[in-house]
């Protein structure tokens, strides 16, 4: 996002500006396919016990289509009232957000059980209570 932000703003000459974008649209695509797309359906159920997993599952999806409904809906509209540039902008910024929440709140679950990983989370949540 934030190539396509810097191809858009900088002073680059225009078809090397548009290749920069066009390079970064593909690099979001991709990183997102193999990074944060898949994530809803992975680590929501790792993370919830069997008894709420359904339930759990159900509304993270509702939500996560939901906001690719918005985005859809309201991104031309963001677009004319703050520029290409902002849009974008805000929405690298929202991923890096999201990133460092990943860092720091989530359990790692790799070769796991759910026994050890409802472990850990009761371990965060009692050292985020101090």
């Amino acid at each position: 996002m934030f190539l396509i932000v810097f191809a858009i703003n900088s002073p680059l000459d225009e078809d090397f500006s548009h290749n920069l974008s066009i390079l970064g649209t593909l690099m979001y695509i991709f990183t997102f396919a193999i990074g944060a797309g898949p994530v809803t359906g992975l680590i929501i159920p790792e993370l919830s016990s069997s008894r709420t997993r359904g339930k759990m599952m159900s509304f993270s999806f509702s939500v996560h289509w939901v906001c690719n409904f918005m985005v859809g809906l309201l991104f031309l509209d963001l677009v004319e009232k703050f520029g290409v540039g902002a849009v974008y902008a805000g929405f690298g910024s929202v991923s890096v957000v999201s990133a460092i929440f990943a860092y720091y709140f989530l359990v790692e679950t790799k070769g796991r059980s759910l026994e050890e990983i409802e472990m850990s989370l009761k371990l965060k949540r009692e050292s985020l209570k101090r």
